[in-house]
Parts: C-alpha cells; structure tokens; sequence
C-alpha cells in the first residue's frame, strides 16, 4: 500500500480521552512525588473501592471547562481522613472518586485503566534500576 492509498489513522474520541487520562494520572503521581511501591498500594486499593463510588458521583453539572481529566483530579479529591497517617487511603479514595467520574459506568475499562498505568509506572521504575 503506498502513502496515496493508506487508509487515515486518527484517534477515535475514546483513544483521545484514554490518552488525556493517562497523562492527568501521570502528572498526577507526579505532583504528589509518589514512588512506585506508594502507587502499587494506591492502585491497589483504588481497584477495590471503585464499587463505592458508580453512580455516586457525577460531573454532569461541571462546566465542560472543567470536565477534563486532569481538572476532574481536584474535584474529586475527598477529605483526608484523621486516621490515615500515610495519606496512602486518601490517595487511593481520590483515584477510585476520579476514575469513576471519568469513566462512568464502565468498571471494565476503569479496572483496565488502573492495571495500565501500574504497567506503565513499573516500565518506568525498571529503566532506572541498574
């Protein structure tokens, strides 16, 4: 097939928002200076505590301005609770709250999303590790 005849590739509007998603949570972990054994934990339980949060929240009445993913992250952050001494509940609460307002309904592709970006973190951890 020669460039005149290749079909266009573009992404369809779910790969864009996948991709915005990955790169709010990215920078997301980043802000916080989490390390890979924090993001582990915090994937982990995220998984767990996603049933409490479908249907409970929802962005709808957000101006579109504010229904990014990387914008959604401060909106969903809840209040850290007394006994979390780490931090590591309140983060792993914020990223179930996040993931199920960016992708409600659809608990498939919110367990695959974090799934990915623990593959993508640990990817990262080994090329630094000599």
């Amino acid at each position: 097939m020669t460039e005149a005849t290749a079909p266009e590739v573009c992404l369809s509007s779910v790969d864009g928002n996948l991709l915005a998603l990955f790169e709010a949570a990215q920078r997301w972990i980043h802000e916080q200076s989490l390390v890979l054994v924090e993001i582990e934990t915090i994937l982990g339980q995220a998984g767990e505590l996603l049933d409490l949060y479908q249907g409970c929240l929802t962005a709808e009445k957000l101006p579109p301005s504010l229904r990014t993913p990387y914008e959604l992250m401060a909106w969903t952050r809840p209040v850290r609770s007394e006994n979390d001494v780490s931090g590591m509940e309140q983060y792993a609460h914020w990223f179930a709250r996040w993931l199920a307002v960016c992708l409600p309904g659809n608990e498939d592709l919110q367990d695959e999303v974090c799934c990915q970006i623990l593959l993508r973190t640990q990817s990262r951890a080994q090329r630094f590790v000599y």
